[in-house]
C-alpha cells in the first residue's frame, strides 16, 4: 500500500522527488532562469519561489515516467531526451520533517512567460531572472535582484524583486547555485559537472 504525501512528510520519511531547472535565452540574448511562484493554497512554503518543475515520484515511477511533472504544473512538454543530469540532492529535513532524495536536471526551453500553462492549484506564476543575476544572489553577492513575473490569469508579466527569503528553502551558495551553474552549461551547450550534495 502507498503512504499518502502527507503521512511521508509528517513522519520525516525518505522519498524520491524530481527536480527541473528550466532557463534559454530571452529575446535580449542573455541566459535566463525560470521558477515557479508556489500556490498560495500549498501546505509547504505558500507562495515562495521555486525550482520550475518539481514532484514526488509514485510508487515504482522512473525518471522517465515521472517528467509528466513538467506538463502538469507548467505545461512544458518534457521528454527523456531533453534533460541533461545535473546531480542529486539529499534534502534533509528543516521545520517540517521534509526528506528527499531528489533527482536534478535542466531543460532549455526559450518559450515566453505566456506560452507557459499553469497548473491551478499548485503554480501561481512563472518568474524569469537573469542566470548571472540568480548566480549573483545564491552566491551571496546580491541581497536583491529584479525578475519578471507572469501571473495565472493576467496577459502582461510586472518586474519584481527577487530575494533568497523568498524562496522555498532558500539557501546561499549551496544547492541552487551549483544547478544554475549546471542550468547554464546546458543552456550554452556545454557538459555540466554532476553533483551530488548530502
Amino acid at each position: 500500500m502507498q503512504k499518502p504525501r502527507g503521512e511521508v512528510h509528517r513522519d520525516g520519511d525518505w522519498h524520491g522527488a524530481l527536480h527541473i531547472w528550466v532557463g534559454g535565452i530571452d529575446e535580449g540574448g542573455r541566459p535566463f532562469v525560470l521558477f515557479q511562484r508556489r500556490s498560495q493554497s500549498k501546505d509547504s512554503w505558500p507562495g515562495a519561489l521555486d525550482v520550475a518543475v518539481g514532484g514526488h515520484f509514485r510508487a515504482g515511477e522512473t525518471v522517465v515516467e515521472a517528467v509528466r511533472e513538467g506538463e502538469e504544473e507548467i505545461g512544458l512538454t518534457v521528454a527523456p531526451a531533453d534533460l541533461t543530469r545535473l546531480g542529486r540532492r539529499f534534502a534533509h529535513g528543516g521545520v517540517r520533517p521534509d526528506n528527499e532524495v531528489q533527482e536534478v536536471f535542466a531543460v532549455r526551453s526559450d518559450l515566453p512567460l505566456g506560452a507557459y500553462r499553469l497548473h491551478p492549484d499548485e503554480v501561481d506564476a512563472v518568474v524569469a531572472v537573469a542566470v548571472e543575476d540568480s548566480l549573483a544572489l545564491f552566491d551571496g553577492h546580491e541581497r536583491a535582484v529584479e525578475g519578471i513575473e507572469l501571473r495565472r490569469g493576467l496577459s502582461k508579466p510586472v518586474a519584481v524583486r527577487v530575494t533568497v527569503d523568498g524562496f522555498a528553502a532558500g539557501e546561499l551558495g549551496g544547492y541552487q547555485a551549483r544547478a544554475l551553474r549546471g542550468l547554464l552549461a546546458t543552456i550554452t551547450g556545454e557538459a555540466p559537472e554532476p553533483f551530488q550534495l548530502r
